[in-house]
C-alpha cells in the first residue's frame, strides 16, 4: 500500500472536519487558515482542496474561493435519484454472483451497525452502513459504476453530516434503516432480485424524506 502524500493527508483532515461539523455546508474554506492550523504550505492545501473537489466534498467558485458543498432540495433529490438507479443496477449484477460468504460479510457489518445503534452511536452506525454499500460495490467488477457511486456517496455523507448537525438523534429511525439493509441481504441470499430492489427503494424513499425535511428547515 502506498504512503499517502501530504496533500492526501490534509484532504483527509479537512474531510474529517467537514463530517464532524467543524466546516459547515456552504462555508468558505480559507487556504491560509487551514495551512496554519495543519502546519503545511498553502500549495499543499490547494492540492488537498483539489482532491476534495474531485471527490465532491467541495466546490470551487471562480474568483470567490472554495466552499463546502451545499444543497438545495432539488440537488438532494437528483443525488438520491441517480444513486438509487445505480444501486438497483448494482443489485441486478450482484444476484448471479454473490456468495454465501459475501452475504455473511455484509451481515457482520450490519451486526456492527446494530451494536452502535444500541449504544446510541448514530455517527458510527451510519459510517458502517456506508461501508455496507461500498462492500457491495467491491463484489462485482464494474469500475465505472463504482466510481460514480463513490462520488455520490460522498455527497450523501455530506448530507448526512448536515442532518446530524440539524436534527435530534432518532433511534427508531436508525434501527429501521438497519432493518431494510438486513432485508436486502436476505433477498440477495435467496436470489430474489425483485425483493432486494424493493427494499432498496423503500430505503431510498426514507432517506429522501429525512434529508428533504432537514433541507427545508
Amino acid at each position: 500500500m502506498s504512503t499517502p502524500t501530504l496533500a492526501e493527508a490534509v484532504a483527509t483532515a479537512v474531510r474529517k472536519d467537514i463530517l464532524d461539523g467543524k466546516h459547515l455546508s456552504g462555508e468558505r474554506l480559507i487556504e491560509l487558515s487551514i495551512a496554519h492550523e495543519l502546519n503545511v504550505s498553502q500549495i499543499t492545501v490547494r492540492d488537498a482542496l483539489r482532491i476534495l473537489e474531485q471527490e465532491g466534498w467541495v466546490v470551487k467558485q471562480p474568483r470567490r474561493g472554495v466552499y463546502v458543498r451545499s444543497f438545495t432540495p432539488e440537488n438532494a433529490l437528483e443525488v438520491f435519484a441517480v444513486m438509487e438507479a445505480l444501486e438497483l443496477l448494482l443489485l441486478e449484477w450482484l444476484i448471479p454472483v454473490i456468495t454465501k460468504a459475501a452475504c455473511a460479510e455484509l451481515g457482520v457489518l450490519l451486526m456492527t451497525a446494530r451494536k452502535h445503534a444500541h449504544r446510541s452511536e448514530r455517527r458510527e452506525a451510519i459510517t458502517v452502513l456506508f461501508a455496507f454499500h461500498e462492500k457491495m460495490g467491491t463484489l462485482i467488477d464494474r469500475p465505472l459504476t463504482n466510481h460514480l457511486l463513490d462520488g455520490l456517496r460522498n455527497q450523501v455523507r455530506l448530507l448526512e453530516a448536515i442532518r446530524q448537525a440539524r436534527a435530534p438523534f432518532n433511534l427508531r429511525e436508525l434501527h429501521a434503516q438497519i432493518d431494510q439493509h438486513e432485508a436486502i441481504v436476505r433477498a440477495l441470499e435467496a436470489g430474489d432480485l425483485a425483493g432486494a430492489q424493493q427494499h432498496s427503494r423503500v430505503l431510498y424513499a426514507a432517506y429522501r424524506e429525512l434529508m428533504l425535511s432537514i433541507l427545508r428547515i
